[in-house]
């Protein structure tokens, strides 16, 4: 299994996202939740397929993010290059296989 180490793993990943993803029918969006270690919570990142859009959404046992918050390719890229500890966690637990 490979991990995310570089942002180019990070761009492999997202471009596999609807492999190792689950699905929401009723809201039509593929998620990956991983963990939000600074708010002792969760992030969940969101793909709308549609709209071709991408999301995170903050949610913890103290807090919740009043709405999702949209990225742009390469800001989410940094973002889950800054998080790959807690992605690669999840991605290990799944035991997905990211080629």
């Amino acid at each position: 299994m490979k991990s995310i180490v570089n942002k180019k793993d990070v761009e492999n990943f997202l471009s596999h996202f609807k492999n190792v993803a689950d699905y929401d029918d009723d809201g039509k969006k593929y998620y990956f939740v991983f963990e939000d270690v600074t708010r002792n919570g969760d992030w969940t990142l969101m793909f709308y397929e549609i709209e071709d859009q991408w999301t995170i959404h903050g949610k913890g046992l103290n807090y919740c993010d009043l709405s999702e918050t949209e990225f742009a390719k390469e800001e989410l890229v940094n973002f889950l290059y800054k998080n790959r500890k807690y992605v690669n966690k999840e991605i290990k637990k799944k035991n997905i296989v990211l080629v």
